[in-house]
């Protein structure tokens, strides 16, 4: 029997487990993204749920009827069945040590166990538990095995959980389960787009570099740019989620983490070309969506400079240009994409900068448009490649284009 997912522009079928944590009550917010995000949502809660959150409240989100039992549907094909047919992805948020343990060993008691056995696509747990249950070694086996199956992992967190103790087993914060499952979603068309043209899977090691970058005058003041690293982040999220390794080299943002990267955490300029240079020497792609920045203090003071109520002149100095010297250690097969951030002559300054740092590609945008600048949650592009052509991008959800950017850049 073919599997009824939706891939010919219907919306995306996603499932939403949600089991007995006190967390319970932030999957109304994941449900509440995904809708809006345009994911046809299907939740299936278990009997402990409901007595911390009523099936109305996610009838009414999703606008579905919610599963809460294997013995009321309302057709005759038996819910957990119909949905594994439709489904594409399977997210359970939150996942107690009860439900990891029955998936861990198949049991299926009620609806959410017994769609979890007939679920044979993706699947995602945030677990949320009590720190000490976290660390129990049943639990921790449980993991093992899920892991093993290829089961993602979203968390757990750090931090001090309802009862008050704090250790790992706090659940993650709604943002990275609904990044996840789109970018997940995301990857689906990326995998489609590439088996069209006869690519077949390879995985890579991709690093991607995303945000600003800050650069010290005193203890208190920086210079820095506007950058959100909203579509670096894209990047490297729908990157992992397509199976590949991926390095996040991220200057300060205030982005969740995505799912299914190894992150370096950098602050100035020095220390994101540094970064990037060691990554790079065992990547296959980098992919520099960063803005790092091009002067710094020539030097920064020890203490505070007060205001004094007179000019202050700044002496700058420039940082190194890490494109610039990615080219010099570049070897046989490894590719690399830059981005030109312009606000004026955006294709001419960008298709220079191609040449001047030997790249594959840049991606041009237009960063003096508040609809798809700084900040937004959309952009549109051009891509110059180092054989002369151009490919104009329309605007989209940043998510939706770093899968077709990553389709053009994993098809080279």
């Amino acid at each position: 029997m073919s599997k009824k997912t939706a891939t010919d522009g219907a919306k995306p079928c996603v499932v939403l487990g949600i089991s007995g944590s006190i967390a319970a009550y932030k999957a109304a917010e994941i449900a509440s993204a995904l809708t809006k995000a345009g994911v046809d949502l299907r939740v299936i809660m278990t009997a402990s749920a409901t007595k911390l959150v009523q099936p109305q409240t996610f009838f009414t989100l999703s606008r579905n009827p919610v599963v809460t039992s294997l013995w009321e549907t309302p057709e005759w094909e038996p819910e957990h069945v119909a949905m594994a047919e439709r489904a594409a992805l399977l997210v359970i948020a939150p996942a107690t040590a009860n439900i990891l343990a029955k998936m861990a060993h198949g049991i299926a008691d009620d609806a959410l166990s017994s769609y979890v056995v007939s679920h044979d696509g993706p699947v995602m747990v945030a677990p949320a538990m009590n720190p000490r249950m976290w660390k129990q070694a049943a639990v921790q086996a449980n993991v093992e095995i899920l892991k093993a199956r290829g089961v993602q992992f979203l968390g757990p967190d750090c931090g001090i959980v309802a009862c008050g103790d704090v250790g790992v087993g706090r659940f993650v914060a709604p943002a990275v389960v609904v990044n996840a499952v789109r970018a997940q979603l995301e990857a689906r068309k990326l995998a489609a787009a590439l088996a069209a043209d006869g690519v077949r899977f390879k995985k890579r090691r991709i690093v991607v570099s995303a945000g600003p970058t800050r650069e010290a005058l005193d203890p208190v003041r920086c210079l820095t740019n506007r950058s959100s690293g909203k579509m670096g982040y894209a990047l490297a999220s729908v990157a992992a989620q397509a199976g590949h390794e991926v390095v996040l080299v991220s200057g300060p943002t205030a982005l969740p983490r995505p799912a299914g990267c190894r992150i370096v955490e950098v602050e100035s300029a020095e220390e994101m070309a540094a970064a990037v240079k060691a990554e790079f020497a065992k990547a296959d792609l980098l992919i520099m969506s960063a803005a790092p920045a091009d002067y710094r203090p020539a030097h920064a003071a020890a203490s505070k400079i007060k205001k004094s109520g007179a000019a202050l002149t700044l002496n700058l100095e420039p940082t190194e240009d890490i494109l610039g010297s990615i080219a010099k250690s570049k070897k046989a097969g490894q590719k690399v994409a830059g981005f030109a951030a312009e606000t004026e002559r955006v294709a001419e300054f960008a298709r220079a900068k191609l040449q001047k740092k030997k790249l594959d590609w840049i991606v041009a945008n237009d960063v003096s448009r508040a609809d798809i600048g700084f900040d937004s949650e959309q952009n549109e592009v051009e891509v110059h490649t180092a054989a002369g052509a151009t490919i104009g991008m329309p605007k989209m959800d940043k998510l939706a284009l770093a899968a077709r950017l990553l389709a053009l850049f994993l098809r080279g």
